[in-house]
């Protein structure tokens, strides 16, 4: 618990924090018995209007948006850690070497409810909730896992580095490598070398919130980053061109809708997959237990390659990627930087293309920087 920031942000309800509600207390002592010959009715105005700040303040935190209510980290461990209310997992990160092939989010919930997200499906089990992997690098599949959940590649960590906020908010750096994997005699190095942040916003009043996710790609050698290949290529399959940022949603999501930035081109394929090019944005919503919720992923102007997204909508398969490599395979030279960066909301209700653009827009207004504070020395 020791890792707590108690750096407050804006105003806090001060009979929700114990510092504020000692300070409030002592200044209220303070005025009293500066007016120790004042009439009954001056001390009523002063004790009055001490209780109406705190009514003011608390006036003011709901509007801007705020969330008074109190969270809890429950740390399991170094790479496991997960952000409650009541008891109840709002968002968990999951990056335990020995039990993930990547580094994930699941449960992903809008505050009290029920997760948006699912890991491990049986239909493919290296779907992990919300997590980033690559297809393939110099031809090796970092994508699929086999029966004991390795993949051909192999993606690594760092323990991350984190900030874990009293009012909810986090951030989360790592150091990530990937490279072929081979026996452990081998010293292998990796091709790539990224810098990972995740910064998660304040739980909304309405139990929604923001994860900004900015990756920084250095390519140690050579390097050709692939998909399979889409209808019009040779081989071409429906299901071919994804790979990056996912998020598989869970089976319990019904009603499903695919929402895209007015500015889409859609193309449709077979088996209810879609490709969406020149969008800034992406939203699957649905309704679970009679309740409509939805996320939206954004891609930012400084995310090269961005844009475009491979969804699908099928019964018990709902799935968006952000899918940097759509219209095909990008190469680095040895030293180069490919730069992403997106915005996903996790909210309630669902959004039109008019709510999706205006998110857009404000998220264009933003400038995606690894911080500085977190990168290591």
């Amino acid at each position: 618990m020791n890792e707590y920031n108690f750096l407050s942000r804006g105003y806090r309800k001060f009979c929700q924090l114990e510092i504020e509600s000692l300070l409030c207390m002592r200044t209220l002592l303070f005025l009293i018995s500066g007016f120790k010959k004042a009439s009954g009715a001056v001390l009523t105005i002063i004790i009055f209007a001490c209780f109406l700040a705190v009514i003011l303040n608390q006036s003011y935190a709901e509007d801007s948006g705020q969330n008074n209510a109190q969270f809890q980290w429950d740390i399991k461990s170094d790479y496991q850690f997960a952000l409650k209310q009541n008891n109840k997992i709002v968002w968990q990160f999951n990056a335990e070497p020995s039990n993930a092939s990547k580094p994930y989010f699941d449960p992903l919930c809008v505050v009290g409810c029920k997760s948006l997200s699912l890991p491990d499906p049986s239909d493919h089990p290296w779907h992990l909730g919300h997590w980033f992997s690559w297809k393939y690098i110099n031809g090796v599949n970092y994508w699929e896992t086999d029966k004991k959940g390795i993949a051909q590649g192999e993606t690594f960590w760092s323990k991350p580095r984190r900030v874990l906020n009293r009012n909810g908010s986090a951030s989360i750096f790592l150091e990530v490598g990937y490279r072929p994997r081979k026996s452990k005699s081998d010293q292998v190095l990796p091709l790539v070398k990224e810098q990972r942040e995740i910064i998660i916003s304040v739980p909304e009043i309405d139990g929604s919130y923001i994860l900004d996710w900015v990756q920084e790609f250095t390519a140690m050698e050579d390097v050709t980053f692939d998909r399979t290949a889409i209808p019009g290529e040779k081989n071409g399959v429906d299901w071919g061109g994804y790979a990056g940022l996912s998020i598989r949603f869970s089976n319990e999501l019904r009603e499903v809708k695919t929402v895209a930035a007015n500015s889409a081109k859609l193309h449709r394929r077979k088996n209810n997959c879609l490709d969406f090019y020149d969008a800034d944005g992406v939203e699957q919503n649905g309704v679970i237990d009679g309740r409509e919720y939805g996320i939206a992923i954004l891609s930012h102007p400084d995310s090269q390659y961005g844009r475009n997204w491979y969804v699908i909508e099928e019964k018990n398969f709902t799935y968006i990627n952000a899918a940097t490599l759509l219209h095909g395979a990008v190469k680095l030279s040895k030293g180069e930087v490919l730069k992403l960066c997106h915005r996903v909301h996790v909210h309630k209700g669902r959004w039109d293309a008019v709510k999706l653009n205006e998110a857009a827009s404000k998220y264009k207004l933003t400038s995606p920087k690894i911080s500085e504070k977190v990168l290591p020395k």
